[in-house]
């Protein structure tokens, strides 16, 4: 059950953190989202749909700082460098 305030106390307790990079990780974190689900089973465009699905905050992330375009192209080439090129977004 959800608990409105944090426990110090408790060792299982999740965290999330933030870590400052000056480094772009826009496109790694693409990429992971797109080898995830891509060896999960999905096609290029059950992938596309992900980054285009508002419940799925990290990749619509990606779509709206880089446009559909990219996001096409990314896919394409993932999973291309894994050998499952052959259908297309």
């Amino acid at each position: 059950m959800p608990k409105a305030e944090y426990d110090p106390e408790d060792p299982l307790e999740a965290i999330a953190v933030e870590l400052p990079s000056d480094q772009d990780t826009l496109v790694p974190m693409a990429e992971c989202f797109i080898e995830e689900f891509m060896r999960s089973g999905y096609s290029q465009e059950q992938v596309f749909g992900l980054f285009q699905n508002p419940l799925y905050a990290g990749p619509l992330m990606v779509t709206r700082a880089r446009g559909t375009t990219f996001v096409r192209q990314l896919i394409a080439e993932t999973f291309k460098k894994w050998g499952k090129g052959d259908r297309h977004v």
